[in-house]
């Protein structure tokens, strides 16, 4: 499969949220793949609390916004809340904000926090993405929802509703929605050898399409797998696609609690984020903890054909994404996340989002590092 169906493949399957119809297409899809790599894979079941979403809207002046409840927020009865709109922090009943969908992707987060400390009975938030589509928050807090009811907006209906934030207009706030069990799954594919192993690690579900955002470090991990199968090495590999990326990281958490030493104990993970190969954003953050691997895996990339300016190395910090699962427990990690002009928007499809020749060079690198790494007798020190 060439990096080009590969996409294509990928953006077929439409939306994957955990627990949708997608998800669970695009999980079959994904351990066949690594199967055809040589690696044994199975699908790992990750059970979570769905909320489905109902009527979700606001209105003020004789008109209707839709949007998306906040998933781990609050919700209003059937009929909703009634009261002035203003800004957030304001004494108005119902606060409104614009935001950044990336505001959410560390738990405990800034917006987690206001949300806490909250006066209002509801919120409003206004998503500003490149297409100023819907872009959801996300769900950190999925089995624990706290706080006032949230209503998620596309950007383009930000200036109205700054308006009439700013007017004090009198406004009916509805957020509904039902919680349900369901169950997600991981992928996990292994290559024997010794112990500590090498992880591959990242994550497949996503609010909308996500094509971008996910595909480009989807294809870096099959891209590892099929490198490392048929190489020579030392350890064993062990390669997670995790679900419920955008709750929390329901499918990481999962296997990490149920396996604690293959985060903390792991010669490496390579956690390959978001937005690898996004088309008009070339930054790519390399991250680890390990002293001088984030200038190896640079090097690489370069070597890979990915242009060097865009790349920032970084060596500590905070991680990001399941990386931060990984930091969290003690473990060495490298992590690559790159930027996303359509992040967490619907309008995030192929071949649009993608640049094909730095998501192709990415993969090239990480199976390089990845064999490398494999063939060490060591942990990465």
């Amino acid at each position: 499969m060439t990096p080009a169906s590969f996409f294509a493949a990928y953006d077929a399957f439409g939306e994957r949220r955990a627990g949708s119809a997608g998800d669970a297409a695009s999980a079959a899809w994904l351990r066949e793949q690594a199967e055809r790599t040589g690696a044994e894979a199975v699908l790992v079941p990750a059970p979570f609390t769905r909320f489905v979403p109902g009527d979700a809207r606001i209105e003020a002046e004789r008109a209707t916004i839709a949007g998306l409840p906040l998933f781990d927020g609050g919700t209003t009865p059937p009929e909703g809340i009634t009261g002035t709109l203003g800004a957030l922090g304001s004494d108005a009943p119902i606060g409104f904000a614009e935001m950044d969908p990336a505001a959410a992707s560390l738990p405990g987060n800034a917006f987690a926090r206001a949300r806490q400390q909250s006066r209002h009975q509801g919120i409003v938030i206004a998503m500003r993405t490149k297409p100023d589509g819907l872009a959801p928050l996300n769900a950190h807090d999925i089995e624990h929802p706290f706080g006032p009811a949230v209503l998620q907006v596309a950007g383009r209906d930000a200036a109205r509703l700054a308006a009439l934030a700013a007017s004090g207009a009198a406004a009916r706030l509805v957020v509904t929605g039902t919680r349900v069990p369901a169950v997600s799954h991981s992928v996990r594919a292994t290559l024997a050898g010794a112990a500590p192993p090498l992880v591959l690690l990242t994550p497949r579900t996503s609010w909308w399409t996500s094509t971008a955002e996910r595909g480009g470090g989807i294809l870096a991990w099959l891209e590892a797998l099929r490198a490392l199968a048929p190489s020579p090495r030392m350890r064993a590999v062990v390669a997670l696609a995790t679900c419920g990326h955008e709750l929390g990281h329901v499918g990481a958490r999962r296997i990490f609690t149920d396996e604690p030493a293959l985060a903390r104990d792991a010669a490496l993970t390579i956690h390959l984020g978001a937005n690898l190969g996004t088309a008009e954003e070339p930054h790519l953050t390399v991250r680890s903890n390990v002293d001088g691997l984030a200038e190896r895996m640079t090097a690489a990339l370069v070597a890979a054909g990915h242009p060097r300016p865009p790349i920032e190395p970084v060596t500590g910090g905070t991680a990001n994404g399941e990386a931060h699962e990984i930091a969290s427990r003690g473990g060495r990690y490298l992590s690559l996340i790159g930027r996303n002009p359509w992040f967490h928007a619907p309008e995030d499809r192929y071949p649009v989002s993608v640049d094909l020749p730095r998501a192709e060079a990415i993969a090239r690198a990480v199976a390089a590092l990845a064999v490398e790494v494999a063939r060490e007798d060591r942990q990465v020190a």
